[in-house]
């Protein structure tokens, strides 16, 4: 019952997810003033009339918005300002805005807002979702949830993997001997797999490239209906006879040019610590637009419901070079109302959430407890524009 009530929240997530990405009539885009060096990012926007534009400082230094390329044009201004503070601007006519920050424009520290009369350019999508965790049994299994989003079918292959699990080349401790791979949608299981080479799916799966590197791990390819306001789907990964290790849950996208995309990664499981904590990966692509999404890191918010929930989360957002890009502990502790602009900020303090605008690339969101402390958590990406 419990792994049962785990699917339907993932799934919902995921249409949540849908909801959240939705463009309508108008749209709001933030962009940072200022943080660990004098730049506005990202430093140019494409956006539509009628688009706002929210600037937020960031750091401790103090800047200006100042429509101009060096003198001040008259536009717009924020004067100049020290952290916290926030300046936005509707733009209701097509054209291109230039601004600069007063105290820096002598350092380069300029941006350009672009309104068209068209089509804006797309932000990047997913095409890659992944998940690796600590698999264990019963309802400790690991649960990834993704919605497919758009007016055509996609086709996808999805991987368990444990047995090839490395670090620096050498296998990974700890990790998943033989996986198994059950594929959920809206209707119910969709296909099973337990060692890719024998689901009768075998050349296909060697065709996508990404085949499993053993025998042991599992892979399904399927395509998947899609919706414009999303279909949710969960991968559950467990292991064979009852076995637990480190495992990984990857969605490929296959065929990225079809009028849909994979749209979310929501993914329960038990949170521990070193290597076994939660690592959320996503890899950003078809456009060289930034996109903005929101990770959000749950965990006392899953109880009652859930036995032993993970009482403090944390977050990190780090790059394809395991760089910060961000990180959290307690949401309410920054960002706090770019977060509720979202309509989905966490329901319990003592979780995190971060907001972030991403160009495309590899990242990975990952969630421990606070000071050490272990239990089942949830983490969710969101797509926010």
């Amino acid at each position: 019952m419990e792994l049962k009530r785990a699917l339907v929240r993932l799934v919902a997530a995921a249409l949540l997810f849908s909801v959240v990405s939705g463009r309508g009539s108008a749209a709001t885009f933030n962009v940072d003033a200022g943080g660990t060096a004098p730049v506005f990012t990202p430093n140019q926007l494409s956006i539509q009339p009628g688009d706002t534009v929210i600037w937020t400082w960031r750091g401790s230094m103090a800047h200006s918005v100042t429509s101009g390329t060096g003198t001040p044009s008259g536009l717009f201004d924020s004067g100049i300002h020290s952290p916290p503070f926030t300046f936005s601007r509707t733009f209701p006519n097509a054209g291109t805005f230039d601004y600069y920050c007063i105290p820096h424009g002598d350092f380069g520290m300029a941006g350009q807002i672009v309104v068209g009369s068209g089509t804006a350019p797309a932000p990047a999508q997913p095409l890659n979702v992944s998940t690796r965790m600590r698999v264990e049994t019963g309802d400790n299994v690991l649960i990834g949830g993704f919605i497919v989003l758009g007016t055509e079918p996609k086709r996808v292959v999805v991987r368990a993997i444990g047995p090839s699990l490395s670090v620096n080349g050498a296998p990974l401790p700890g990790r998943l001997q033989d996986s198994t791979l059950e594929l959920v949608g809206p209707s119910g299981s969709i296909a099973t797999n337990d060692n890719w080479r024998t689901g009768g799916q075998e050349a296909e799966i060697i065709a996508t490239t990404v085949a499993p590197t053993s025998d042991l791990e599992s892979a399904i390819v399927a395509i998947l209906p899609a919706a414009s306001n999303g279909i949710g789907y969960t991968a559950i990964v467990r292991g064979v006879n009852g076995g637990t290790g480190v495992g990984l849950v990857e969605v490929y996208d296959l065929n990225q040019p079809a009028a849909s995309r994979l749209a979310n990664i929501s993914t329960r499981g038990p949170v521990q610590t070193g290597d076994n904590v939660m690592i959320g990966g996503f890899i950003l692509g078809g456009s060289a637009n930034p996109t903005r999404i929101l990770a959000r890191a749950l965990g006392p918010s899953l109880a009652p419901g859930v036995s032993g929930a993970l009482a403090n989360p944390t977050l990190e957002l780090r790059d394809s070079q395991g760089t910060l890009v961000r990180n959290n502990d307690d949401w309410r502790s920054d960002q706090q109302a770019e977060i509720q602009a979202t309509l989905i900020p966490p329901t319990n303090d003592l979780e995190s959430a971060l907001i972030a605008t991403l160009t495309p690339g590899a990242y990975t969101a990952v969630m421990a407890g606070k000071n050490g402390g272990t239990g089942v958590g949830l983490v969710e990406i969101y797509q926010l524009q």
